[in-house]
């Protein structure tokens, strides 16, 4: 099976890559800079005495950017054996396995919507408020609106050593996962992806060691659920909009609460919807059986791969 033949059946290539053929071709060509370059990059940096030209030798079996891109996102659509691909693509499972670990670096933060970060910006006026974040960085309504954090996490296999096994050992989950915290706007596109750690972690603990509390300017309201208690107090400067939580003693949530309440979470569901884009993509969804080292990579991958289609149906015109 290659790209030109599965697209002729435009259903089938939309079953196995959650992506439409027209959707997939722009995708191809938004990406070939960086897939070139990347090429370039693998095959220079490991042998800086590289004698034969780039290209020279005998050719691989899936040489088409579109073959090896196809075969990485089937992978992460179906999750299945490398033993599938063998058959499906006519080459090895080790080309296979090789392919797909080459081309997860293609999409780290290709369509990831970072909110910019005003401490980077050498030779301007600090920025402190929204109207100064306009004038510095025009056409950035589109983050403005609101943003909506959560954390999801993923099963693994239990680790075999017992010193492992503590930190990756989910309470909530009652199994061992592994935790990635993600930020999402208005329109469901992600904005922040934050580095993968054991499922023992807290969430509000994951917050605090990444990045948004410092880049969040104030005014932004940052929609997160009751596990975040305490974030007000922390981070003064922040918009943080969380739910009322019932005290120790007992006292029961006044009506006004609980109203307040029952608004945040329908603001806040929509993080909720982001993440079961991304859980429809098998690799995040089951058992995760690869090595946790590249683990964090394959969740950019898919990150980015929703915000492209999102973006891209966002941009295709209606009626």
């Amino acid at each position: 099976m290659r790209y030109h033949s599965l697209r002729k059946r435009k259903a089938h290539f939309k079953t196995f890559t959650g992506l439409s053929v027209e959707e997939f071709d722009d995708l191809v060509i938004q990406t070939q800079e960086d897939w070139e370059s990347l090429k370039i990059t693998r095959l220079t940096e490991g042998n800086p005495n590289r004698v034969r030209n780039i290209g020279a030798g005998r050719k691989k079996i899936l040489e088409h950017q579109e073959d090896q891109l196809l075969l990485t996102i089937m992978w992460l659509k179906t999750y299945s054996a490398y033993a599938m691909f063998e058959y499906l693509f006519c080459i090895d499972e080790s080309t296979a396995c090789r392919t797909i670990a080459q081309t997860l670096p293609l999409l780290q933060s290709k369509f990831l919507l970072p909110f910019p970060d005003p401490r980077k910006q050498k030779g301007r006026k600090k920025i402190t408020t929204w109207e100064q974040m306009q004038k510095a960085f025009p056409g950035i309504d589109e983050v403005r609106d609101i943003l909506l954090g959560d954390a999801t996490e993923q099963k693994v296999p239990r680790p075999e050593k017992k010193t492992k096994r503590k930190k990756y050992h989910s309470g909530k989950k009652k199994s061992f996962t592994i935790k990635t915290q993600i930020i999402v706007n208005g329109q469901g596109l992600f904005t922040h992806v934050s580095p993968s750690i054991p499922g023992r972690t807290h969430d509000y603990k994951l917050f605090k060691a990444s990045d948004p509390p410092s880049t969040i300017l104030k005014g932004v309201p940052l929609y997160l659920d009751s596990g975040y208690q305490g974030v007000n107090k922390d981070f003064p400067g922040l918009n943080a909009i969380i739910p009322f939580k019932r005290n120790r003693s007992g006292k029961l949530l006044t009506r006004s609460q609980k109203i307040f309440n029952t608004k945040q979470r329908k603001t806040r569901v929509l993080v909720e919807h982001s993440i079961s884009k991304i859980k429809k993509y098998k690799a995040l969804a089951d058992t995760y059986r690869n090595s946790l080292q590249n683990y964090n990579s394959v969740f950019k991958f898919v990150c980015n791969i929703v915000n492209f289609r999102t973006l891209h149906r966002m941009a295709a015109p209606t009626g």
